[in-house]
């Protein structure tokens, strides 16, 4: 659930809406590719199970019916208070077998947003929760191209048969600079999705009233953290941007000046690089940008009081 950053009034996250869109694009491209693979007949059921977890307000229901809006028939909502841990509910959630799949596969792949637009707003959730259940975790995706599966080799006798053929996600990520990526992720996995996927379709307002938004509980029970109750939270501002002060004599350079795209410097991209090769590039990062003291940083490893050197 987000917030308007004008008026304050609940609404539809943009993460997680667009996280929705591509998810109701993918069900849509795979209903229509089994479709065709099977002589044109009626398309294969692909589940789709939207989750929300958070507490009851009064605009809490408004906000989750923008989703509905979308072309949802219902939302599972896990009532929880804003101080309770989200992971134990979300984790057992998701490790249940989906209630109908045709294939009788446990390939399970969960779209979210980056990060939320309400209380800590960390990004952390999705990347611990990955961690959690053993699945993958894919930062910034703008698109999923494609679903496959692997088929096991024809010299592995341990593999046991096409059964065990692992499926995989094609899927397209952003970098930084408008840098695009392609990446085969295996399933299952977590997809964060990037604020430069594509937009959220409009939410129409009579699927929005007649979508469902079904209680359920997740079988785990609400740890709450105390500290999180007593953290005063403020919405959050944009601050201002310092102007750059144009000292030129005429009014074409002052235009030229204002107008110019501040240039970028001083990144670089590595590739095919050995640990100790990154690992001294981030400290040198780090030590330019102040986060770390120059004293100190770079030393080698600690000498052993003996004088063994470990």
């Amino acid at each position: 659930m987000g917030r308007h950053r004008l008026t304050g009034r609940a609404q539809r996250a943009d993460g997680d809406a667009r996280a929705l869109e591509m998810a109701l694009s993918l069900k849509q491209a795979l209903s229509l590719r089994e479709a065709l693979v099977a002589e044109k007949t009626p398309p294969p059921e692909v589940e789709l199970i939207p989750w929300h977890l958070g507490p009851e307000h009064a605009d809490t229901e408004a906000a989750l019916r923008g989703y509905l809006g979308m072309g949802l028939d219902a939302i599972r909502w896990i009532q929880a208070p804003a101080a309770a841990d989200a992971m134990a509910p979300l984790r057992a959630s998701l490790a249940l077998p989906a209630a109908r799949d045709v294939r009788n596969s446990q390939a399970r792949l969960a779209l979210c947003g980056m990060r939320a637009e309400q209380g800590e707003g960390t990004g952390m959730l999705p990347m611990a929760l990955a961690e959690q259940l053993g699945w993958a975790w894919v930062p910034g995706v703008v698109a999923i191209e494609r679903i496959e599966t692997i088929e096991r080799c024809e010299g592995d006798e341990e593999a046991g048969g096409k059964e065990n053929a692992q499926p995989r996600a094609i899927v397209l990520q952003a970098l930084p600079q408008g840098q695009r990526r392609r990446l085969a992720v295996t399933l299952p996995a977590i997809l964060g999705v990037d604020s430069a996927a594509p937009a959220a379709r409009q939410s129409a307002f009579g699927p929005a009233r007649r979508g469902q938004l079904r209680l359920v509980e997740s079988g785990e029970e609400l740890v709450l953290d105390p500290a999180v109750e007593q953290w005063p939270l403020t919405p959050a501002r944009a601050r201002p941007k310092r102007l750059k002060i144009v000292t030129a004599t005429n009014a074409r350079d002052r235009f030229k000046a204002a107008a110019a795209k501040a240039e970028k410097s001083g990144g670089r991209v590595l590739e095919n690089v050995s640990a100790a090769e990154g690992a001294a590039a981030i400290l040198s990062m780090l030590e330019a940008e102040g986060v770390l003291s120059t004293d100190g940083a770079r030393n080698d490893q600690p000498e052993d009081p003996q004088g063994n050197g470990r």
